[in-house]
């Protein structure tokens, strides 16, 4: 699983890499720059035949452009390259200035001639940008921003910090893509940035893997390898209560469409069993949907009331589409209250909002219980935030707070653990952004507890497994034409795509 560095540790990982294998600033620029050549290559075959203008700082990021651009003509590929003037420019950035036989120096309030060019790489600046950029940069980023064709920026859009806010009115390049050296890096998670960050690529560069496993963070980034080790096997022996029985509660009358959704997923995800306590206004909704799950009737005729069940289940799921009638806020109520302290328990939409209006219910929530709210219900839940950051910080405080493992739905999913470590996932995409695939998680992640998944392994496999079922249902069908059952429909793909070495 990928750390994500602050600033200092990323310095500490390549000073630690340049000293134990024995190699100089300079090599590990060579390296950097090779890398990041190769990765554009490899990313955009065009780039042979085309144009190239590639902007250099006065640092070491601006030397790995200067690298690049020696490498980029060493295989015939017309580059232009402007280097910032500057008094200071790094050791490592005039050793490449030696080594390119033609570039011209420019100003920040000049303009830029980048005749017909279809790239413009962008190598101001990279992580150890320690402030914003001020008004004295707005015109070359403006350019940049204004360039027609595609925006590559190497290992940080400039002007974006790694681990800081950004102030009001950011003078930060709009990239198209950031190839980053060998890690993410936070600012690429917060939404606000999102246009700055569409998309990133992460490019190995061999850092030292000693000192990286020594350095310490809070944050990671969670990919397909992460989660193929969290993978249970089966047995060939196995049988249906071997894979634990799911109970999902919730409904209302139009909105029972829910619980078909969270109980066919759940089933999707390998669970043995799985019932639905519901009103008895969608008794043969759900039988008739999917005759693979048992009906639980609850003696409210349109709304959940009284949450009685006539047994135990591995992992209960409860609020979606449930509504939030007063015998229902009353009934909910009461059904934590008799929750035993080791249940695993999955909250979700209406059972969040009768949960923020009763803060004191969080003292009756089983350790590790799984909230998994959208924007609107996390902050009933957390309060009012100011920047991604504080939202972020708020939501690490809620979960060691009230112990729970908390989502912060969305791209690159968040999750965050009882004791505040959080991990962005890799997979999922804008399709998602449709109702009911909050529905078909909450059943993921009841299927995965109820197979004996602590709440931390379903939640990382949850969010991974339906944000990849999302991926292949846009793949074949287009962000625009994917509905939450899709993702059902592809999770045994999903499974079989984890497993895949």
């Amino acid at each position: 699983m990928k750390k994500i560095l602050s600033t200092s540790a990323l310095k500490q990982l390549d000073q630690a890499t340049i000293h134990n294998q024995e190699i100089s600033s300079w090599e590990l620029m060579e390296r950097a720059a090779f890398a990041a050549f190769q990765a554009i290559i490899h990313d955009y075959s065009d780039i042979l035949q085309a144009e190239v203008s590639i902007l250099c700082g006065k640092g070491n990021n601006g030397g790995d452009g200067l690298a690049m651009a020696r490498m980029m003509r060493g295989v015939g590929i017309k580059v232009q390259v402007f280097l910032l003037e500057s008094v200071d420019y790094s050791a490592d950035n005039q050793e490449n200035q030696k080594l390119l036989e033609e570039f011209q120096k420019v100003t920040l309030n000049e303009h830029l001639v980048l005749n017909t060019s279809t790239y413009l790489i962008d190598c101001l600046f990279g992580f150890g940008l320690n402030k914003g950029l001020d008004s004295s940069w707005k015109y070359l980023i403006e350019q940049i921003n204004a360039f027609e064709g595609t925006v590559l920026s190497i290992d940080m859009p400039s002007g974006l910090p790694v681990d800081f806010p950004l102030e009001e009115g950011p003078i930060v390049v709009e990239a198209d893509r950031v190839y980053s050296f060998e890690l993410p890096k936070l600012s690429f998670f917060m939404p606000q940035n999102g246009r700055y960050v569409p998309d990133f690529t992460l490019i190995p560069i061999q850092s030292d893997q000693a000192t990286l496993e020594d350095l310490s963070s809070n944050y990671f980034y969670l990919e397909k390898e992460d989660i193929r080790k969290l993978l249970k096997n089966r047995s060939k022996f196995s049988h249906k209560g071997i894979y634990g029985h799911a109970c999902i509660i919730g409904g209302s009358l139009g909105k029972m469409g829910a619980v078909v959704l969270a109980s066919r997923a759940a089933l999707r995800t390998g669970c043995g069993l799985v019932s639905n306590l519901i009103p008895t206004c969608g008794h043969q909704i759900l039988q008739i949907s999917h005759p693979e799950s048992m009906v639980i009737m609850d003696s409210g005729e349109e709304n959940l009331r009284d949450f009685q069940l006539p047994q135990s289940y591995q992992a209960i799921a409860v609020g979606i589409g449930m509504g939030t009638s007063e015998e229902t806020e009353r009934g909910l109520g009461l059904f934590l209250q008799s929750l035993d302290k080791d249940q695993a328990l999955v909250l979700d939409a209406d059972a969040l909002n009768l949960l923020a209006l009763n803060p004191h219910w969080l003292g009756h929530l089983p350790e590790n219980s799984i909230l998994s709210p959208h924007p609107k219900e996390l902050k009933r839940l957390i309060g009012e935030w100011d920047s991604d950051e504080d939202k972020l910080m708020k939501a690490v405080d809620f979960a060691i707070a009230h112990k729970v493992v908390l989502l912060i739905k969305g791209a690159n999913t968040a999750v965050i653990n009882s004791e505040g470590t959080v991990y962005f996932n890799s997979s999922g995409n804008p399709g998602m952004a449709t109702g009911g695939t909050g529905d078909v998680l909450t059943g993921i992640l009841a299927g995965l507890r109820a197979q004996g998944y602590t709440a931390l392994e379903a939640a990382l496999i949850g969010v991974y497994a339906h944000g990849l079922a999302g991926d292949l249902a846009s793949a074949e069908l287009s962000e625009e034409g994917m509905i939450a059952g899709d993702l059902i429909n592809y999770l045994p793909k999903v499974w079989n795509m984890i497993r895949q070495d």
